[in-house]
């Protein structure tokens, strides 16, 4: 099998996982927000995308270099950490029920800082690089700006 192959069988892997991902909000206006039906969705999407994440290394490694496989693999450890604590959710009772102590904490603060730290270093390395379209490099912006939670007050 040759690396092109082996890039877009990765690059559907990351397909599949975004589309398990979109998932996530229809399973959440229907069986409510923390259900069995959500976050199952977000447990395959991150499996997949711990999987798949390499592939956007792969396409663009000779202009990212260094810093880019850095920040892949910054962003599959947040996504490995968070499949991990999505596991926690469903080995509990109720998976409603937010886990407390201090290994849940670091899991988390980790898990933040490969996935956000990651992709925003990473995004700036894809704008720069100029493999991609620049609607992609645009698109994880979008993404992490969808990830802050709206509110007022």
């Amino acid at each position: 099998m040759s690396e092109k192959q082996v890039v877009k069988w990765l690059g559907m892997i990351c397909l599949a996982a975004g589309i398990t991902r979109m998932g996530m909000t229809p399973s959440s206006l229907i069986w409510g927000s923390e259900s069995v039906q959500e976050l199952t969705c977000g447990f395959i999407a991150c499996i997949l995308m711990s999987v798949g994440t390499i592939a956007t290394y792969l396409v663009q490694s000779r202009e990212t270099g260094v810093t880019g496989f850095i920040t892949t693999l910054a962003i599959i450890i947040g996504n490995i950490v968070t499949t991990c604590m999505l596991w926690g959710s469903f080995v509990s009772a109720n998976p409603a029920v937010i886990p407390e102590g201090v290994l849940f904490n670091i899991s988390r603060t980790l898990s933040m800082i490969g996935l956000t730290g990651g992709t925003l270093v990473f995004t700036v390395l894809t704008f720069r690089a100029g493999v991609f379209p620049r609607w992609v490099p645009v698109l994880l912006v979008l993404m992490m700006i969808s990830m802050v939670p709206a509110g007022g007050g």
